[in-house]
């Protein structure tokens, strides 16, 4: 659980600052905000455990998760101002197993075509 929401807590490190990016574009060149406009964010999770974690009002935790550094649980204050939804997703569905553990050849070539949009 750990591992998975230092992760997340890592993507989102990486995913804020393009979001505020591209809304200071649409800001500097006026562009019209419209509703389609909007970010509709959705974080996938597989593990359980780091979803809810994630999801847990912000400064509260849990009895396994409260020993975890406090660097990582900033962006739980961040998800519900920004529009961002955490999602659970069925491990088999989850593309970025791909790059992160050995799949069996038949996981594989499933997450292989799902990842070349086939």
């Amino acid at each position: 659980m750990e591992a998975e929401y230092v992760a997340l807590s890592s993507s989102c490190k990486d995913l804020f600052p393009v979001m505020d990016l591209v809304k200071e574009i649409r800001q500097f060149f006026d562009l019209p905000v419209k509703d389609k406009a909007r970010f509709h964010v959705r974080i996938h999770e597989d593990n359980v455990g780091a979803l809810l974690l994630g999801q847990l009002e912000p400064h509260r935790m849990t009895p396994r998760s409260k020993h975890y550094a406090i660097k990582y649980h900033w962006f739980q204050e961040q998800l519900v101002p920004r529009g961002i939804t955490l999602v659970k997703i069925e491990t088999k569905e989850q593309l970025g197993d791909i790059f992160t553990k050995g799949l069996p050849g038949v996981d594989f070539e499933c997450l292989r075509k799902k990842l070349m949009g086939w």
